[in-house]
């Protein structure tokens, strides 16, 4: 004779799965769908706070991480707790070099390379660049430019820590000028290989070069090109119109634009990319080293972000 153990009519089927179970089938959600999980059942709850899910989503290597940090990284009660702490407060590794977080909605690696940890041109010249700390950074020092021509900025990473990711420009701009004539040169990809170039503005309303709207030298400054006043400002609207002619072609859609971020600082698009090889090096690069019409000053850079790609 075989005995059939009877259920309720309209049974809790979740009620009936032991946390182990339940804890397995969250760990192929994401980190947003378990905290609505959590909120949402009560049966569900212990198994979506459990440490055994929220381990899943910090990264594999998270303690080698943490050990490096420079950040005094308080003590938790659980996994959930140290992967919110590690998506709101970003430590800085490589003896402070370089920024580390987690994205929030999936738990991806974020890095940014900060200034010192980056190629600028010119950076150790104090009458091109000054190395200051700001109280809104999240590094010791930043680089504000006092005064070049030619603009280049540089960072590279390896991508054994990466997946699909973009890369962007963390900066401000301080009493500025010579930004606004033209784009400057963007571009991302392995190190090495011909990258793809784009084009972003630094300015943030976005203002694209405009024939008419350039900086004029001074007459003193202006003594050793040994050009007069007319001749020097028409050759500097001739070259606006010409570098506009050939590389946006009646169309700026292409060009990228910077946003405010949450933290007051504003970022800029640098590129995105992808690759399945472990030994590449990702280089990411911002410059104006060709056709240069103005000195420029007052941009302060933070650093370079890579974060995942979204969409």
């Amino acid at each position: 004779m075989f005995y059939f153990q009877r259920f309720p009519s309209n049974p809790n089927i979740q009620s009936l799965l032991p946390d182990y179970c339940t804890g397995n089938i969250l760990v192929f959600t994401s980190p947003v769908d378990v905290c609505r999980v959590s909120l949402v059942s009560k049966s569900l709850q212990s198994a979506a706070e459990s440490d055994s899910v929220w381990e899943k989503f910090l990264p594999s290597d998270y303690e080698s991480i943490i050990s490096g940090s420079v950040t005094l990284i308080p003590d938790f009660a659980s996994k959930k707790d140290l992967y919110v702490y590690l998506h709101h407060n970003p430590i800085l590794i490589d003896a402070g070099c370089k920024s580390f977080s987690l994205e929030k909605r999936t738990g991806k690696k974020c890095y940014i390379l900060g200034a010192r940890d980056l190629h600028i041109t010119w950076a150790d010249s104090p009458q091109y660049w000054e190395w200051t700390s700001l109280p809104d950074s999240r590094f010791p020092k930043v680089a504000q430019l006092q005064h070049v021509w030619w603009l280049e900025i540089r960072g590279t990473i390896r991508v054994d820590v990466l997946s699909p990711r973009a890369a962007y420009l963390v900066y401000k701009l301080e009493n500025e000028y010579g930004f606004h004539y033209r784009p400057s040169e963007v571009s991302v990809g392995v190190l090495g290989v011909e990258l793809d170039k784009q084009f972003a503005t630094l300015q943030p309303e976005g203002r694209l070069p405009q024939c008419g709207r350039f900086y004029i030298l001074s007459s003193r400054a202006k003594d050793g090109r040994g050009l007069p006043d007319d001749i020097y400002e028409s050759s500097v609207a001739n070259a606006v119109r010409y570098w506009q002619g050939k590389h946006l072609r009646e169309d700026a859609s292409n060009i990228r634009l910077p946003k405010l971020r949450n933290d007051g600082w504003f970022e800029v698009e640098l590129g995105q990319f992808y690759t399945e090889n472990e030994d590449d090096c990702i280089e990411m690069s911002l410059k104006e080293v060709k056709d240069c019409l103005s000195h420029k000053k007052g941009l302060i850079v933070e650093g370079i972000e890579i974060r995942p790609r979204m969409g």
